[in-house]
């Protein structure tokens, strides 16, 4: 994969997944140019933000050259205080390779060996421990960043082959050389929004995987209790101009090509459905959309260069600004919260009626196989289902407008994009799990039904799950068979894959 071109979201989850990266054409040269061109400021001695001054309400202070390494060293060890559980290796991965991107487009100013060094490392799996808690995404996400950095200084720990072990003795096992921050790598390393921007892309790639589950779990249901298929009507869907609704209720459609457990012949009017039937692609539809669009600001800042400053060269200019504030991706994460915490209350209200013997068209209560009363079926799932409903509806605050300044009031406005990522991954997990839930008790339930009366793409479905967890005869622990279902819908084996 190469960087320092062009970036997608499929891209970087790639690079989270392990694949290995290079400097695209061209790249290579701006980073000399760039690198050049600091240096030449620096021996001017003119004004530049973290090249020639302090940092933040300490920006009037001139660093002599004598004291330029000395000070981005204490800026990085001053800033990497990360504390709570470590981020996944996955997130880091991401976060680096996309640091290194933004380096590779030639805006930054950066040694070319530090952009080197970040490729070795990721291409040799040595990743630095960075805790989840500390960054509020407004002058980048420094904190993080720092931390990021502090390995490629030598210090700090790093987790390789999932050890932690002291930076240092990891790149000098690896024949590596730590870097040496003459100029400004320090502070470019971390003021950028590179580190909840990787998050988001994580969340984005991810959240396509549980809504196509969500779908298929969704059309699986409206077989199992007989849904009408007038609601999927194509016309109808035309008609409201939503493009999400027309895509949902079309590839719903499809998936119910062939069913016997649709209704088709009576009227709709005679029997209405409940709206977590009738109205799958209404809801379906704008969850989509909310994706799509957050997922369209993500993209944008994946190649985008949210430093400060900005050193372009062929003008000869340096740009000082606000490009490292995490708003435009803060906001587009809360987006995607809310459009899981959708999935998950439309998953949680089909899964209630299912399970209920008033409102399941006749299926056996909690879809017990034999001897209900001796045996619970599902019920104990649909706590776990409802506990994870009430999690989301919690996460779903939004967290880009909760400002709390920082930095002696220089940072008066924040944008909380870390918070706003560990809240979205938090319901993206929870959401996985409860269509999981709902496609367990799906399969249960067309098994019930008649197997054979179901869509091919139903069947297909169905066979998916079984695979994985056998069918429910007397009482178990369900607890692994949703994690065995969790790991199909991680892993795009419903669909959602671009």
């Amino acid at each position: 994969m190469n960087l320092g071109s062009s970036l997608s979201i499929p891209d970087l989850a790639a690079i989270a997944g392990g694949a290995e990266v290079a400097l695209a054409p061209g790249a290579e040269l701006r980073l000399q140019r760039a690198y050049a061109f600091v240096q030449d400021l620096a021996r001017s001695g003119a004004p530049v933000y973290g090249l020639t001054t302090g940092c933040g309400p300490l920006a009037g202070h001139a660093i002599p050259a004598a004291q330029r390494e000395e000070f981005q060293r204490n800026l990085v060890r001053s800033h990497a205080c990360t504390i709570g559980a470590p981020h996944p290796v996955e997130l880091v991965r991401a976060a680096m390779a996309l640091r290194a991107h933004v380096f590779a487009r030639g805006c930054s100013g950066v040694d070319p060996r530090l952009v080197e060094l970040m490729i070795a490392m990721l291409n040799r799996g040595i990743h630095p421990l960075v805790r989840q808690i500390g960054g509020v995404g407004a002058s980048g996400d420094l904190v993080e960043l720092a931390q990021l950095a502090l390995a490629l200084l030598g210090e700090g720990t790093v987790v390789r082959d999932g050890r932690e072990l002291p930076s240092a003795e990891a790149l000098r096992d690896a024949g590596l050389e730590p870097i040496a921050p003459r100029f400004r790598e320090g502070l470019a390393l971390m003021n950028a929004t590179s580190f909840h921007t990787a998050a988001a892309a994580l969340v984005a790639a991810r959240a396509r995987d549980v809504l196509a589950a969500a779908e298929t779990a969704a059309a699986m249901v409206f077989e199992a209790l007989g849904g009408h298929a007038e609601a999927l009507a194509a016309e109808l869907h035309a008609a409201r101009g939503q493009e999400g609704q027309r895509a949902v209720a079309a590839r719903l459609e499809r998936r119910l090509e062939g069913s016997r457990l649709v209704r088709r012949q009576e009227p709709a009017a005679a029997r209405q459905d409940a709206y977590t039937l009738r109205c799958i692609p209404q809801i379906l539809g704008a969850v989509a959309d909310q994706l799509a669009a957050a997922e369209a600001v993500v993209e944008r800042e994946l190649d985008g260069i949210s430093d400060n400053p900005l050193f372009l060269v062929d003008e000869r200019r340096v740009l000082h600004g606000g490009n490292f504030h995490g708003q435009p991706v803060a906001a587009a994460l809360d987006q995607m919260k809310l459009a899981l915490v959708e999935i998950g209350v439309q998953s949680e209200r089909r899964l209630a009626r299912l399970l209920d013997p008033l409102l399941n068209a006749g299926l056996p209560p909690f879809l017990v196989q034999r001897q209900a009363g001796l045996h619970s079926g599902f019920m104990g799932l649909q706590y776990c289902a409802s506990a994870m409903a009430a999690d989301n509806a919690v996460l779903a605050a939004p967290a880009s407008v909760r400002s709390v300044p920082t930095n002696a009031n220089n940072q008066d406005v924040v944008s909380m994009g870390m918070v706003a990522a560990r809240q979205a991954s938090q319901v993206l997990d929870n959401a996985r799990r409860m269509v999981a839930i709902e496609l367990l008790c799906a399969a249960q339930a067309l098994d019930l039904r008649g197997l054979e009366r179901a869509g091919a793409a139903s069947r297909a479905a169905h066979a998916a799950v079984r695979a994985r967890v056998a069918p429910l005869l007397d009482d178990r622990p369900l607890g692994g068979d949703v994690e065995e279902v969790a790991a199909l819908v991680a892993a795009g084996a419903f669909g959602g894959r671009g």
